[in-house]
């Protein structure tokens, strides 16, 4: 039985995903779109914040009228900050139920390449056959891990998108790794659950954001104007103008995307942290290794003094890195034929990858265009511009795509 040629396949169902689907049905583009609606954001634990403020937190439709500061204000919720991860979240199902309700809510566990077509195989057997496709899943498939735990099982080392609720490390000792929001809410929490946690910072202090005053003067909206990523001129231009870091060389780019807004707790962490968990600044982790049940780590401080940590479970907030190997769903010849920055796909200005009709948005574009699309703030631009890309290349002709012969193979793979 065969399959229908559809103008676009997008895989993911969080904001950037249905937001360029908002915009392609608006632009008359043909489309389906995979996966359960906003999962990344569900599956972390219940009690966590958003760092960003509410107006830079949205699905982003053509007419940006069902927005999550609206939402949250007709239903008496935080508007502004800290706004409640689950909130967002539920927010998202919304948008989702009233602008997308074509969603297939069934995850894609192939991509190949069929002659000029692209096949998608689905969890649920079926297969489509797309023009293009979109990648835009969520950071869950980039979670890095310091290489001393890497060999380490899930019991006893983590990272902290491994996990939606802290109960079961009740009454155990922790070690957080890490100086960003992800760390510290996972301290917080884990305290909140009963266990033990201490934060390991290489860094020599934490840092915290400042909360942003109600109502600021002219100059100081001049000096440091506003923008979905935050206060400050170097935000607004990035936001601004959310090109300008594609065209930098990679030389420049690339230790701008991992040091622009680099790890730092939001302002209401600060009393949640400072006086109330153990914090071992200065220390670098030099090994790992179970011991009678437990974790033995073997950590150095900025002296170069090394001592060793005994505890039952550590947990890493050291953050997201693009991996395409990581996408294991992708075929492995396409995935080779993927051009890399580093171990990210490079990205023309329109998101496609060197594969023709293969792009990535989200997170995965971040190397490629910059800190904006490492947040949901990023999605505004994205959705405008992919859109437009996909509509300026026309409509394909809906025909069935027979099913290929027992033996046959793609011309493409030969």
């Amino acid at each position: 039985m065969g399959s229908r040629v559809v103008d676009v396949a997008v895989v993911g169902a969080g904001p950037y995903g249905l937001s360029l689907a908002t915009h392609l049905k608006a632009r008359g583009v043909s489309f389906r779109i995979f996966g359960e609606p906003m999962r990344t954001w569900l599956d972390m634990p219940r009690g966590m914040f958003l760092k960003s403020l509410g107006f830079a937190t949205n699905v982003y439709t053509p007419d940006g009228r069902l927005g999550f500061v609206a939402y949250s204000a007709e239903r008496g919720l935080e508007t502004s900050e800290p706004c409640a991860i689950a909130d967002f979240a539920r927010y998202g199902i919304w948008v989702q139920k009233w602008e997308v309700p074509e969603l297939e809510r069934t995850s894609v566990t192939g991509i190949s390449r069929d002659d000029n077509l692209f096949r998608l195989t689905l969890a649920n057997g079926k297969t489509v056959h797309a023009a293009r496709v979109v990648i835009a899943v969520g950071v869950n498939h980039f979670a890095r891990m310091p290489g001393e735990l890497a060999a380490l099982p899930r019991a006893l080392a983590s990272h902290t998108s491994h996990h939606s609720d802290y109960a079961d490390f009740s009454g155990k000792d922790v070690c957080v790794i890490g100086a960003g929001q992800s760390a510290f809410e996972a301290a917080r929490l884990l305290q909140d659950a009963g266990a033990r946690p201490q934060l390991l910072v290489r860094e020599s202090t934490i840092e915290f954001s400042g909360k942003m005053p109600a109502h600021r003067s002219l100059w100081e909206r001049i000096r440091r104007p506003h923008s979905g990523l935050g206060p400050g001129l170097k935000n607004w231009v990035l936001e601004t103008f959310p090109l300008l870091v594609h065209f930098l060389p990679d030389r420049w780019r690339l230790p701008f995307v991992k040091t622009h807004l680099g790890p730092q707790g939001a302002w209401w962490l600060r009393d949640r942290i400072e006086g109330k968990v153990p914090v071992a600044t200065g220390c670098s982790l030099v090994a790992a290794a179970p011991s009678e049940g437990r974790l033995s780590l073997l950590v150095r401080d900025a002296d170069g003094i090394e001592r060793t940590i005994v505890c039952d479970h550590v947990i890493t907030g050291t953050g997201f890195e693009v991996d395409v190997d990581r996408l294991t769903f992708i075929d492995p010849d396409l995935r080779g034929r993927i051009r890399r920055v580093e171990r990210a796909p490079a990205l023309d200005h329109r998101f496609q990858s060197s594969v023709p009709g293969l792009y990535f948005i989200g997170f995965a574009s971040s190397p490629s265009f910059g800190p904006l699309f490492r947040f949901v703030a990023g999605a505004a631009y994205t959705s405008r511009a992919l859109s437009r890309e996909c509509a300026r290349h026309g409509s394909v002709k809906i025909v069935p795509v027979p099913a290929r012969l027992p033996g046959e193979h793609s011309r493409a793979t030969r």
